[in-house]
């Protein structure tokens, strides 16, 4: 025991020795627990075989036995709840049957409600159906028409309304209902017409003095504008269709006839009918034209009772659309023609003469009706969209391209086809003489195909007739093309067969580039434009290529292409389509008068040689002659020159000559200046005779107009015959500016200031002749090089 007190003894007082503060008992007692507690710890690192890091491990295992524990509890707990979860959706499983069950009967129930609504309001309908059709019956029993038209104003109202049901047989019953009242009023209100308008004696078929047709409607004027306002007010339901014609001569743009004009058309129908169908004489298909000039007959013997009596009295009715009378009659009167014509026209398609015969006064008849006294819209239909009937076009088309192209070959083949047909015809201006017969036969070909296609209604069907037009252009060209190429023998370039050939080429380019500027041909542009674009949408942008003369139209899309353009407001654009023919007769044209300027000036050549080779240097001076005379040897050439021009201007037209002798003059010119001025020296009689052959001999034969075309020549016989002092000062400036151009060429790049030189020979007159030139020609006067 007294062992341990004196260990303990020492132990405390070596803590006291390192502590300051040993009357501080809290101190010191603090200080004596952590000095046992790190005294424990080494004991325990020594003797304890578990280290720290173990008992860092062992902390670590036991938290893990913790987490699985509780993580087994969580899974406990999650297993109850999954089994509550399932009880629930068991239970709300069962709920829902129950709900769907209720919801369907509820649904079960709605529908039978709905379904027995739909009857009872199907029954009620009908009921009310029966109801306007007793009233309807009881009123016209009584010739109550007011009440009539009220009536069937509210069973065709019906009708409409019935018509977006799925009641199939309601929607047939209450349409038939409607059309059997419909006839019914229709027949009702045409007696009463009919009465009227015998006591203004319509139609007019035999003439009657304008006063008599005045009186006549002016005494029935009321009750012909009742049986109008009945006639307006009785209408089909928009759900009905009209049966005026077959549905396949419903062309675009078509609507149905006003009842009125039926009635004001029914004294003529039976006429047309009792004339040109049946076994009357006037029934022959090889004589359109009888019923065509008889509804145009019709159309003008009515004008003025139309548009100066009945239209006014239309337009009194406020409540109605407008309608123009005249057109609305006219309308009718078409469709007489179209029935008429669709019962013939297929039966004559394997008789070409008959079908084109057809074709001519279908034609002549259509234009007819555009003229200013009929004056019939042209975006109405008419007996020309029957021509573009697929079956019907197509033989149209054949028959036209037939017959432009056997055209065609006779005008080449008619012995006088390069003579003009104006030859004779002294009050024709000097370019129409010399028109060739082809060439005026040919447009008037072309110009009558255009007359025939104008008023053709379909883009289509017009673009395809165009075609052939610019088709026979091109063929046209090639034809002349071989007239020159076939001939056994070179064809002189003056004859004046080689010249009718280019006054043909001339006039029909100068036609192509007016069409160009022509609405018809713009709008045929905007066609064509349009064209392409539709065609690349639809997956065929390859179909034409840009530089080609062909116009080729896809019959398969023409339709849809028609109802597109029909659609749309047509503008106007120039009409390149014309650019790549047109360039193909220039460069012919071109072609043709370089030959005849080749030609002319090597004759130029060949004739003055002696001319050339005068002695220019040794001439006597002009003061030694009396009068000077054209040099001899200039005379030969001029005659030829005189007498090629005199050529020209009577076989070529005026623009086209005047261009081949510019050209000439200006080449010969200079010829003359190479081989003359550049070549030869000149003394002062040299120079004199020159420029008097210039002032009396060239200007003269090419005439004041083509004078100024002599320029280099002409300048070149200024300058060698200007005073010597002149020469002298003028050679100076030009040498010292040539001088001066060549120093600041060669050393600089910037612009070379401008001399007064080229104003000083401007005053001269020298306006053609550069400056080298000009130094080049006084170079060449003897006077000059000897100073």
């Amino acid at each position: 025991m007294s062992d341990f007190w004196t260990q303990l003894i020492q132990y405390t007082d070596g803590i006291e020795s390192e502590t300051s503060d040993i009357d501080n008992p809290e101190h010191l007692l603090s200080k004596l627990l952590t000095r046992a507690e790190h005294e424990r710890e080494l004991l325990e690192a020594k003797f304890n075989p578990i280290s720290i890091a173990t008992r860092e491990n062992l902390s670590l295992v036991s938290q893990l036995h913790n987490g699985i524990t509780m993580t087994k509890n969580l899974l406990e707990q999650h297993e109850q709840l999954r089994i509550q979860e399932c009880k629930l959706a068991i239970e709300l499983k069962s709920r829902e049957n129950e709900a769907e069950l209720i919801a369907q009967d509820f649904r079960t129930t709605v529908k039978r409600l709905k379904s027995t609504a739909r009857i009872i309001d199907y029954l009620h309908c009908l009921e009310t159906l029966f109801t306007y059709s007793s009233a309807l019956e009881k009123s016209l029993s009584t010739e109550s028409l007011d009440e009539s038209l009220s009536i069937y104003s509210k069973l065709s109202s019906l009708t409409e309304l019935v018509h977006d049901t799925s009641t199939e047989h309601l929607r047939v019953y209450s349409t038939n209902l409607a059309l059997y009242w419909y006839a019914q009023l229709k027949t009702a209100i045409e007696l009463r017409m009919e009465n009227v308008l015998k006591l203004i004696e319509f139609p007019y078929i035999r003439k009657m003095p304008p006063n008599v047709v005045i009186e006549l409607f002016d005494t029935n004027r009321d009750r012909l504008k009742q049986e109008l306002a009945y006639a307006l007010k009785l209408r089909l339901p928009n759900n009905v269709k009209h049966d005026d014609v077959q549905s396949r001569l419903r062309f675009i743009g078509w609507k149905p006839i006003p009842l009125f004009i039926h009635m004001l058309l029914k004294g003529l129908i039976t006429r047309f009918n009792f004339h040109f169908y049946g076994k009357q004489k006037t029934n022959d298909r090889r004589k359109p034209e009888w019923y065509l000039n008889q509804i145009i007959t019709w159309i003008l013997d009515h004008d003025d009772f139309l548009t100066k009596q009945l239209q006014p009295l239309i337009d009194e009715f406020s409540d109605v659309s407008p309608i123009n009378v005249k057109v609305e009659f006219i309308r009718g009167l078409i469709e007489l023609i179209i029935v008429k014509i669709d019962s013939e026209i297929t039966s004559i398609l394997s008789d070409t003469t008959l079908f084109t015969h057809y074709i001519e006064e279908i034609l002549i008849f259509s234009q007819r009706l555009f003229e200013e006294d009929i004056d019939y819209p042209q975006d109405l239909p008419s007996c020309m969209n029957l021509l573009c009937d697929e079956i019907v076009f197509e033989k149209w088309f054949q028959v036209e391209q037939d017959v432009s192209r056997a055209k065609l070959q006779n005008i080449f083949q008619s012995p006088t086809a390069h003579q003009s047909v104006y030859e004779r015809m002294l009050e024709r201006n000097s370019d129409e003489i010399k028109i060739s017969e082809c060439a005026e036969t040919f447009l008037t070909l072309l110009h009558a195909m255009e007359d025939r296609y104008r008023h053709v209604p379909y883009p289509s069907c017009t673009l395809r007739l165009f075609s052939l037009q610019v088709d026979l252009l091109d063929q046209f060209l090639n034809d002349l093309k071989d007239c020159l190429h076939n001939e056994q023998q070179d064809i002189d370039p003056l004859s004046k067969y080689f010249c009718s050939i280019l006054n043909s080429i001339v006039y029909v380019a100068d036609v192509i580039q007016q069409w160009k500027d022509r609405s018809h041909y713009q709008r045929l542009q905007y066609f064509y434009e349009e064209y392409k674009i539709f065609i690349k949408n639809n997956g065929m942008d390859n179909f034409v290529d840009e530089n080609s003369n062909q116009i080729d139209i896809d019959s398969t899309l023409a339709q849809q292409f028609d109802l597109i353009q029909l659609n749309k407001k047509n503008d106007l654009i120039p009409a390149s389509i014309f650019d790549h023919l047109l360039e193909q007769y220039r460069d012919e044209e071109e072609k043709n008068c370089n030959i005849i300027v080749n030609h002319i000036v090597s004759t130029l050549k060949a004739k003055s040689r002696r001319y050339i080779n005068e002695k220019w240097s040794a001439m006597p001076n002009p003061k030694d002659y009396f009068s000077m005379n054209i040099s001899s040897s200039a005379i030969d050439v001029l005659l030829e020159l005189q007498t090629t021009f005199a050529n020209l201007s009577i076989n070529l037209l005026k623009n086209v000559s005047n261009e081949i002798r510019a050209r000439v003059i200006k080449q010969f010119d200079e010829y003359l200046f190479n081989r003359i001025i550049n070549d030869y020296t000149f003394n002062e009689g040299g120079a004199a005779q020159f420029l008097f052959d210039m002032n009396r001999g060239w200007s003269r034969i090419v005439n004041d107009s083509f004078s100024q075309l002599f320029n280099k020549c002409r300048e070149s016989a200024l300058l060698l015959t200007m005073p010597i002092g002149s020469a002298l000062l003028l050679v100076d400036a030009l040498q010292q500016d040539l001088s001066l151009a060549s120093l600041t060429d060669s050393s600089s790049k910037d612009p070379v200031l401008s001399s007064p030189l080229p104003s000083a020979l401007h005053e001269m007159g020298i306006h053609s002749l550069s400056e080298f030139e000009a130094d080049q020609v006084l170079q060449r006067r003897r006077d000059l090089t000897n100073c």
